[in-house]
């Protein structure tokens, strides 16, 4: 019993003995910052048990890591996108003041500042390179991957129409840049488009008829399958069926007509509302710089009222000094 104590001492002495010999430098650097994670504020069960050759044995790992990801994600990961998408917005509005602002000189002086700004960064483009891209690059740098991630979102939404004021909306709405990225510069196919409009399709009851089954001879097969059916609008307010069609692609190739449809109704709604927005922005400034001049008018009015004031009572001041003058010397 007594060799165990003595073991022990010894065994204590001799890591005192090492901690002292250690730099302190090391000591501090490795417990100066803290852990990144701090698994006391994850809300899960964690036991640490340390001794001279057991392992760390931790309860629970995953559970740890799910919460720490789902901080991150909540924090640090939302919080990075909202400031990415905000440098997106101002890099897809300096692009409409480049290629689509109203004014002229506006649009020359922002190609001319691009253009000095590449010749100094030393970028060469080819000539089929897309303005966007190089606006994209002249922000993001070299980094091809994350250029043509970002140039292919704002593209997209080019291409679509969406406003600058929408652009942040826009990208959340697809799922992110690299959603978009994944999804192209290029129209959705048809068997995308027709998946998506498939359930509003069908969500809708327009009525229902009957075809005489010699004239259409539908079965048990068809019973809850789409088909196509062709037909001619009269003058009397009625359709006329000329055909029907089961088939797949005819199927998909209908539904993606209307999706595209209902989208092009969408843009059209939008680009009303943003010039109906732009107009009432128009009057707006308009009316207030009207007010202004009327104000700037009545106040010139009124200084100049006052100024004749001043003027008449100076002359009624001087002609009633000098009969008084006149007077005196009398």
């Amino acid at each position: 019993m007594q060799n165990s104590v003595n073991t022990v001492a010894a065994s204590t002495s001799t890591t005192e003995a090492i901690q002292n010999a250690m730099p302190t430098t090391v000591v501090q650097n490795d417990t100066s910052n803290g852990p990144s994670i701090k698994l006391s504020e994850m809300s899960v069960p964690v036991t640490i048990t340390v001794g001279t050759n057991a392992p760390v044995v931790v309860t629970n790992k995953l559970a740890v890591l799910e919460n720490a990801r789902k901080s991150w994600e909540g924090n640090e990961l939302a919080a990075s996108n909202k400031r990415l998408y905000s440098i997106l917005y101002e890099v897809y509005g300096y692009y409409l003041n480049l290629k689509k602002h109203d004014d002229k000189d506006v649009r020359k002086k922002v190609a001319e500042e691009m253009e000095q700004f590449i010749s100094q960064r030393g970028y060469s483009f080819m000539p089929s390179t897309h303005d966007m891209t190089r606006v994209v690059k002249c922000v993001f740098g070299v980094d091809r991957r994350r250029v043509s991630a970002y140039s292919i979102a704002l593209r997209e939404a080019l291409r679509q129409e969406v406003s600058a004021a929408d652009l942040i909306t826009f990208i959340e709405e697809n799922g992110g840049v690299e959603q978009i990225r994944l999804g192209g510069t290029k129209p959705l196919s048809v068997t995308k488009r027709a998946g998506i409009a498939k359930e509003e399709v069908l969500s809708n009851e327009l009525g229902t008829f009957k075809f005489d089954p010699e004239l259409c001879p539908a079965d048990s097969d068809w019973a809850d399958k789409q088909v196509v059916i062709v037909a001619t609008y009269l003058p009397t307010g009625e359709f006329q069926a000329n055909a029907v069609i089961r088939h797949d692609s005819a199927v998909n190739a209908a539904l993606a007509a209307f999706y595209s449809l209902q989208q092009a109704k969408q843009r059209e709604v939008s680009k009303t509302e943003r010039e109906a927005a732009k107009a009432t922005d128009a009057a707006y400034r308009k009316a207030i710089r009207e007010q202004k001049k009327l104000a700037n008018a009545e106040k010139k009015t009124t200084n100049m009222q006052t100024a004749i004031e001043q003027k008449k009572q100076q002359d009624e001041f001087s002609s009633h000094f000098n009969t008084l003058f006149e007077t005196t010397q009398a």
